[in-house]
């Protein structure tokens, strides 16, 4: 008789396998200059990438009545979101896209028009792959456009936190205590063991790093999302949708997120563990090797957040050289630890 029990230890190391041999190998990135980028990775991505685009499309077989079209109304005026989604009304009676014909084919057994939420094209996910699906309502669009967890994780962000690490709990009681009681030790033990590049070492004045609007400090926090809160749920989907089984776990995971909302990978049941959580961490705060955001891993959350305003005009990064865009094989470095 097979264990079960065994078979879903044995994807999950797996899986965690491969997620350490990402984080570890070496990636494209650009050659010349940015060799020399000693800016910790989430210093790089909060002031240098900016937030990838979702796409939100409304179907709809026929006209929208009143209700459906105060919803629309809505959404598309939202003032955060036009620089974070497009968005698209489809009439799927008339439209000959074979792609949103078939999202209207998988819906739920009703007639009612919908919202779909489709991950950035930027991102590492196929951009074809559904974050998220509404029926299209007032209350719909308000768990799209915002939620508590995702105004905790810009607060975070906004004031230095190097990452913010989701914590997704399981419903189990015991193993999600166990595994928020890991990760959290894992963190504080990160905080200590991890340093910061001098600003010798990053080639800045100590000036210029005292005037940035948010200061560069190595700090790790946790925002922990039940699983059924119906206010997380555009955000609960968007991180279970993002690879293919996680939906197939019934474990605690965790996320850690840096930069503007850039959702590094998952973690899984026992794999929130001392060792994965610090190889994280490393490469969080090791130095931006790999300035290219489309050739690192990773997606982008919908924060709905004015990045450029929150970070201000003093940069301690420096762009991408123009026309230096050559790719080379460069293995990305670990964050140092202090002395």
């Amino acid at each position: 008789m097979i264990n079960m029990k065994n078979v879903a230890r044995r994807t999950l190391s797996e899986r965690l396998h491969c997620r350490r041999i990402l984080a570890g190998l070496t990636v494209l990135t650009i050659a010349g200059s940015l060799m020399a980028c000693q800016v910790p990775v989430f210093r790089y991505a909060l002031e240098r990438w900016s937030s990838d685009e979702y796409r939100i499309l409304v179907l709809t077989e026929g006209p929208l009545n009143v209700e459906h079209q105060a919803a629309l109304k809505t959404l598309e005026g939202t003032p955060e979101l036009p620089s974070q989604a497009t968005i698209k009304v489809h009439d799927v009676s008339t439209t000959k896209d074979a792609f949103v014909k078939q999202l209207w084919k998988d819906r739920d057994k009703n007639s009612s028009p919908m919202m779909v939420a489709l991950y950035p094209e930027r991102s590492s996910i196929n951009a074809e792959q559904v974050a998220c699906s509404f029926p299209l309502s007032a209350q719909s669009v308000e768990q799209v456009v915002d939620s508590p967890a995702r105004k905790e994780i810009i607060e975070k962000l906004s004031e230095g936190h190097s990452a913010v690490w989701i914590f997704l709990e399981s419903g189990d009681s015991v193993k999600d205590h166990a595994a928020l009681t890991r990760l959290r030790e894992q963190l504080e033990k990160d905080t200590e063991w991890l340093k910061l590049p001098s600003p010798e070492e990053m080639e800045i004045s100590p000036e210029l790093l005292g005037n940035t609007k948010i200061p560069l400090q190595i700090q790790f926090s946790v925002v922990s999302v039940r699983r059924d809160d119906l206010k997380e749920k555009f955000l609960i989907d968007c991180l279970l949708n993002s690879e293919s089984d996680l939906r197939d776990f019934n474990e605690p995971m965790a996320f850690p997120v840096f930069g503007r909302g850039r959702v590094l990978y998952a973690v899984v049941g026992q794999g929130i563990s001392a060792d994965t959580i610090r190889k994280a961490s490393s490469f969080i705060v090791g130095p931006c090797s790999c300035q290219v955001k489309e050739q690192n891993p990773g997606f982008d959350l919908l924060l709905g957040c004015d990045w450029d305003e929150m970070v201000g005009e003093t940069f301690i990064s420096e762009p991408i050289p123009e026309g230096d865009l050559e790719p080379k094989l460069l293995t990305i470095p670990a964050g140092r630890a202090k002395r």
